[in-house]
């Protein structure tokens, strides 16, 4: 991996029109200039940090995580967004029977794509429970300020063809209410899901559904490791023993659970790009901070 100091948590994969071969799936970083542009002595400092946080390598995935099991995070989806180069395999989550949400460098020029929904083995199309709806470009919503090279407004929503029908495998993920808008959830566990790479010495996609728990952290001790790259508009997840997101569950939901619920606080966003398994925080876009764009950009309406 080359190194660089940031990595949008993507994916290209090639789709066909009929099928996914998912066998040409490989990482790709779209490095925003923002991190050219840092003094090379900061870059020095952000890899000296990395001495004091050595590798970790636990016995789970997502990096250092757990193997789902059928039907536990009913809310996941997997976008596979067609680009001129390919497909970019990404995460997202379910808000309603008509919209995904997920992460704007996840659609961001894409001609259109794939959601699957209901997935455990995102590579069996046979699998019970599971569902793939096409989107076209025409359904992509991506936030009117998204800016790639600094990393804001990473969020976007995506209008599926067709609607999908509920199912015990498949259910509309819960957001936080307008009262949350000044919660940071720090110090609260997060869960994290998606299909993304689950080492940082394996080159391909996980094949099946992982998940990863940490402290959400506050965005000052955040920005301590991301040199001031964080904003109000993030949230970060600690990268506690070598755990957090990593390339291919960009656009995924970073949960709590509250009453009963499973609400999502943040959509994967990025990360360290030197690797997942370096004890790094992964950042996401905090819901809370989009909540009206949201509304205004699908059919769930945000509870008081």
């Amino acid at each position: 991996m080359k190194v660089t100091a940031v990595l949008l948590l993507a994916l290209v994969a090639l789709v066909a029109s009929d099928d996914i071969d998912w066998s040409k799936v490989r990482p790709i970083s779209r490095m925003p200039r923002y991190w050219r542009r840092i003094p090379k002595q900061l870059i020095r400092q952000m890899v000296s940090d990395l001495e004091d946080f050595p590798r970790h390598r636990p016995d789970g995935r997502i990096v250092g995580g757990y193997e789902a099991t059928p039907g536990q995070f009913p809310y996941q989806a997997v976008l596979i967004s067609q680009f001129p180069e390919g497909g970019a395999l990404c995460g997202g989550s379910i808000l309603s029977a008509n919209f995904i949400l997920t992460a704007a460098h996840c659609v961001d020029q894409a001609s259109g794509g794939t959601a699957i929904l209901g997935a455990q083995d995102r590579t069996n199309a046979d699998e019970v429970g599971q569902v793939r709806i096409p989107f076209d470009q025409s359904g992509i919503y991506y936030h009117e300020d998204w800016t790639p090279e600094l990393i804001r407004n990473d969020i976007a929503t995506v209008r599926l063809q067709s609607p999908v029908t509920f199912t015990d495998r498949i259910q509309p993920v819960t957001l936080p209410t307008w009262s949350d808008v000044e919660n940071d959830f720090a110090g609260i566990t997060g869960t994290v899901s998606g299909f993304g790479r689950f080492s940082d010495d394996i080159a391909q996609a996980s094949d099946i559904l992982r998940y990863v728990t940490n402290p959400i952290q506050t965005n000052t001790a955040c920005n301590i490791r991301f040199l001031g790259l964080i904003q109000p508009e993030n949230i970060c997840l600690a990268g506690d023993n070598g755990r957090g997101a990593c390339s291919g569950d960009s656009g995924g939901p970073l949960t709590i659970s509250r009453g009963g619920d499973t609400v999502q606080v943040g959509v994967v966003s990025f990360g360290l790009a030197l690797g997942c398994e370096r004890n790094w925080p992964s950042a996401f876009a905090r819901t809370t901070s989009f909540l009206q764009w949201i509304q205004a950009r699908s059919d769930v309406i945000i509870q008081a």
